[in-house]
């Protein structure tokens, strides 16, 4: 299981999630046991540093290591923006990397390793800046850190979480509300789509009669309805491409503080 704690003014939590995978790339690699038979990357594939491309790190959340963490920025597909570094797993050099599709949680848990995670969008001109990256390659979705605080977050039942697809969404990566998804001109940005495959507003997923969430995870689609680049809730399972961020400042330095001995820009 995935366990996180949510530290702060906003809630402790611990998610529980299964781990699956699937992949498909944008080309057709040769068959050489990372693969399958259509050409995606296998579950148990490894990158060129050997770590695995889908990781399940004994069910827990990943931590980041500190050698992964130093090389970060020389791994090909990474660009600055703001003063952060992002990867993008379709600019790969490798085709395990190229041709893989992540779930959310081993999604989270390939780029933690590296001290980064999901991306969370906190302006337009960040959204403007993934949105131009992923037309370069025709890439039309991939997962952000977006979460609904469902019952498999911990404290999720007190009332100013509620209506969950309001007040219930909150950025993993950096442990942070994402704000009401129905106020579009307040102090948080909100890019929640007007519509969906249901034509409905996003988020519109419910809560199932468990306390589980329909659609937990928010991807980032462009123009799937007909609404441009914009947030949608999905099922935490869907596979997508990744883009990583870096972690917050304060998570790399304690990094640093554990690793004297290696250096991680």
């Amino acid at each position: 299981m995935l366990r996180t704690a949510l530290l702060g003014g906003f809630l402790l939590f611990a998610l529980v999630e299964a781990q699956r995978t699937r992949n498909s790339g944008n080309r057709t690699p040769r068959q050489n046991g990372q693969f399958g038979s259509n050409g995606v990357t296998r579950n148990g594939a490894r990158d060129a540093v050997g770590t695995e491309v889908y990781p399940g790190c004994d069910g827990k959340v990943c931590l980041p290591e500190a050698d992964l963490c130093a090389n970060r920025k020389n791994k090909v597909g990474e660009k600055e923006y703001d003063g952060k570094s992002y990867w993008f797993s379709w600019d790969s050099d490798e085709a395990v990397l190229r041709n893989a599709r992540w779930n959310w949680f081993t999604a989270r848990n390939y780029c933690r390793k590296r001290c980064m995670d999901l991306i969370s969008i906190e302006s337009q001109d960040e959204q403007d800046f993934l949105g131009r990256e992923m037309k370069k390659a025709g890439v039309r979705e991939t997962w952000s850190s977006g979460r609904l605080c469902d019952k498999e977050v911990d404290g999720c039942d007190q009332p100013r979480f509620q209506p969950y697809n309001i007040r219930g969404w909150f950025w993993a990566s950096t442990l942070q509300g994402m704000g009401e998804t129905n106020v579009f001109d307040g102090r948080k940005y909100n890019a929640w789509s007007f519509t969906g495959p249901l034509n409905k507003s996003q988020p519109d997923g419910l809560l199932k009669a468990d306390g589980f969430g329909e659609q937990a995870c928010m991807g980032l689609l462009d123009d799937f309805f007909g609404d441009g680049l914009a947030w949608h809730d999905t099922k935490c399972n869907d596979r997508r491409l990744i883009i990583c961020e870096d972690l917050p400042k304060g998570n790399i330095n304690f990094v640093r503080q554990q690793n004297p001995g290696v250096v991680i820009p």
